[in-house]
Parts: structure tokens; C-alpha cells; sequence
């Protein structure tokens, strides 16, 4: 009650946010296209810092400009049956948690589908906690490989696989097969979230291989829409 910044209505107006708010009294509306209402949090201490040096006209007025940040809560292309891909780097329980949270929120009819896994040499007990977050917020689970290192990758699977109800997995290793698969399956008004590599454009077995999740996203996109 004592800020200098108080939101004062949130609303979904299709894939947009818009936001009102007071700043020392005075009432501003923008449009975003950022998706997550956790981006608005981060948006408007970016709007506090930047008030410190610039008018808050002038910053109100930019804010519709602002891309997310690679690979977080990225939405890529546009699909001509109305459905969506976002790609995040989420790879923490606590991440695709928040990620997932943040979605149905926004697309509260649509149905949820999710590209992951989980990476190799790296925090076992994590593995059935995400699996069981999958199970429990999405419609479709497409289980592949993150990044398994030296770990076999089958074993890290069947970790992640055992909270997950087995009438909504697809389990498909191949990182590349498992996102033209769930791309080609996304229907009208849908959603899909590939989860867990966000930016990097690589996949370790053993060592890096080139690959981006974003390149072969925009590859079936292209695909999809011909079809």
C-alpha cells in the first residue's frame, strides 16, 4: 500500500497481458506479449529501476516493445491452426512448476502439452518430482533425452516415467523425433511447452553434438503449416 507502484487490474486479452497500475498516483495501461504473469512481476521492478533516470511516459510507452529473453517462456513461430509453442530452459522442479503454472493460467482452455527430460550426473531424486509435476498439470507427456552425459540414458527415463500415467506419455529418446512428434500432434487452440534447454544449442551424450531445440521447433512449424 506505501509503493510508489501499485497494479491495479491484470487481464489475458488473447495471447497479450494487459496491465494497469499507479505510479505516484498517476494511472498507466500497457500491452505485452510477454507470456506468465511472472514476467509482469519482472517487467514492472525493471519499469521502479528505470524510473530512477527516465520520464515514466516514455518507459509506459516502450514496454509493448520488450521480447522475452531466449529461451524463457519463449513463444516461437506462428502456427496457422491457432496452437502455440513456447520454449523454456526450465529444468528444475521449481522451474517447470512455475512454467507450467504460469501457462494454464494464461490459456485456461486449452489443453498442455510438454517436451522433456532430465539431464544426466546431476540431481537424481529431482527425476520423479518432475515427472509427477508433468503428470499432474499436463494432457500430453512427450518424455526424451536432455542432456545425459555419461548417465545411460534409458535409466534417467525410467526414473522420470514412474509418476507419469502411462494413457498420456510418449516416450521417444531421439530429442529431435520427440518435438516433430509433438508438434505434429498439437491441435487447434492447443499448447506446447518444450522444457528444459531453452537456448543452448547443443546435447551431450558422452560429448556436445550441435543441436537446438529452436531450430528444429521452427523447422516443423514450417512443416506444419504447409500441411
Amino acid at each position: 500500500k506505501k509503493s510508489d507502484l501499485i497494479i491495479t487490474d491484470h487481464k489475458f486479452i488473447g495471447k497479450q497481458q494487459q496491465i494497469s497500475f499507479t505510479f505516484k498516483n498517476n494511472s498507466y495501461c500497457f500491452k505485452t506479449n510477454l507470456i506468465g504473469e511472472i514476467q509482469i512481476k519482472n517487467l514492472l521492478m525493471a519499469v521502479l529501476a528505470a524510473s530512477k533516470t527516465l520520464p515514466i511516459k516514455k518507459i509506459v510507452d516502450s514496454l509493448h516493445k520488450i521480447k522475452p529473453i531466449r529461451g524463457r517462456l519463449e513463444q516461437l513461430g506462428n502456427l496457422k491452426n491457432r496452437s502455440t509453442i513456447i520454449l523454456d530452459y526450465a529444468h528444475s522442479p521449481e522451474s517447470l512448476k512455475t512454467c507450467l503454472l504460469n501457462i494454464k493460467n494464461q490459456f485456461k482452455l486449452s489443453d498442455v502439452s510438454l517436451v522433456f527430460g532430465c539431464g544426466g550426473e546431476r540431481d537424481k531424486p529431482k527425476r520423479q518430482i518432475m515427472g509427477k509435476i508433468a503428470n499432474d498439470l499436463c494432457d500430453k507427456i512427450y518424455l526424451t533425452d536432455d542432456n545425459p552425459r555419461k548417465e545411460d540414458p534409458k535409466k534417467i527415463r525410467i526414473q522420470i516415467k514412474k509418476k507419469i500415467n502411462k494413457s498420456k506419455l510418449f516416450e521417444i529418446p531421439s530429442r529431435e523425433k520427440a518435438i516433430t512428434k509433438a508438434i505434429t500432434d498439437l491441435s487447434s487452440g492447443n499448447i506446447l511447452v518444450i522444457a528444459g534447454k531453452g537456448h543452448e544449442n547443443y546435447q551431450e551424450y558422452f560429448t556436445k553434438k550441435f543441436f537446438s531445440d529452436k531450430k528444429c521447433i521452427l523447422k516443423n512449424i514450417k512443416s506444419k503449416n504447409k500441411i
